[in-house]
């Protein structure tokens, strides 16, 4: 006896099947500049230290892209005895209350500047791979040159938002005044 499908359950069956396969391929690529970057983020937080003792860290990603997926595998971690949070925010959400760090990335160039306005003077640590994000009133700029992830940190943004950050992350990163 054949099986009768539905049509309207038929196109919803592949209409699932197809979002899995996005998601799948989404995953799938990761790249090894995200893995370090990710690994970045995480290492940053064992050198900053905010103005009231913090015992969770609540992560923030703004934008979407593979990068997501390394940044989740933070979550529930710990750096220096705080757990750390992940979570996805838009851009228009209140960030100064719900994020300690806040990275950014695959986002354009109004919100980002947006996000450092509204983030200007507030104790959240901001990072971001977009270019030159440091000079524009970031914290934390990861850089790629060639094949490697390096850091601009600019001394005004951290001074802004109280943050203070280690001399031996200081010393390995283009310190921006």
């Amino acid at each position: 006896m054949p099986i009768k499908i539905n049509k309207a359950c038929a196109i919803i069956a592949m209409a699932l099947l197809c979002g899995f396969n996005v998601i799948q391929s989404a995953a799938s690529d990761v790249t090894k500049a995200d893995k370090v970057k990710a690994a970045i983020v995480y290492k940053l937080t064992k050198f900053v230290a905010w103005p009231e003792k913090k015992q969770t860290l609540a992560l923030c990603i703004i934008g979407s892209g593979a990068i997501n997926s390394e940044l989740l595998k933070i979550n529930h971690k710990f750096s220096m005895g705080r757990r750390i949070s992940v979570t996805h925010k838009t851009h228009n959400a209140p960030l100064e209350k719900l994020c300690d760090i806040v990275y950014i990335h695959n986002s354009q160039p109004n919100v980002i500047s947006g996000i450092v306005q509204k983030l200007k003077n507030k104790s959240v640590l901001t990072i971001s791979d977009s270019e030159n994000f440091a000079y524009h009133g970031g914290v934390i700029g990861l850089i790629r040159t060639g094949n490697r992830i390096q850091f601009a940190i600019s001394q005004s943004a951290t001074r802004n938002a109280g943050l203070s950050i280690n001399a031996q992350l200081m010393g390995l990163a283009k310190v921006i005044k």
